[in-house]
């Protein structure tokens, strides 16, 4: 089954896997990152998002939110000094006098950056490159700092080779 890959050096690989490839990435999944909660801007993804096509469910809604400010960002942390358990989603996220500032809403560890890491929303003062922040994983919390969104490749130089 994997002869025709072996000089590739194919292998077999799982959810966890593909979960830790996907933080690496930074890449949102339906159902833990993009939710009703999130409107496409929050998640980053405003891009995609053709304001000025036409009348379409949600625009008015979009509007307000542009005109009033997005309330939160979309973010990929490392999390520093984690000794027993890496984050899975869900965990608050802090800025260093103890407020709360946003959430996770996955983690894992990445396993070609060889790095602990979370994926989540915060309010956009603390969504800059290289922000300190702390993230509470089973009840410790640990040290996480903002890294540039797709950690791993970021100019998808792997996707097109």
């Amino acid at each position: 089954m994997f002869d025709a890959g072996a000089g590739f050096g194919i292998g077999m690989v799982g959810m966890r896997a593909m979960e830790s490839l996907r933080l690496e990435k930074s890449y949102r999944m339906w159902g833990s990152d993009l939710t009703r909660d999130y409107t496409p801007f929050e998640a980053g993804l405003g891009r995609f998002v053709r304001m000025g096509k036409g009348s379409f469910i949600g625009r008015d809604a979009l509007e307000r939110q542009l005109a009033a400010g997005v309330p939160h960002a979309f973010v990929t942390l490392e999390v520093h000094d984690v000794t027993d358990a890496d984050p899975l989603g869900n965990e608050p996220l802090f800025d260093h006098d103890g407020r709360i500032v946003g959430r996770a809403t996955a983690g894992g560890y990445g396993h070609v950056l060889g790095k602990s890491l979370a994926i989540g929303y915060v309010e956009p003062a603390y969504a800059a490159v290289g922000t300190g922040l702390v993230i509470e994983v089973l009840g410790e919390r640990n040290r996480a700092t903002v890294l540039v969104d797709s950690p791993f490749d970021p100019d998808n130089l792997h996707l097109k080779a």
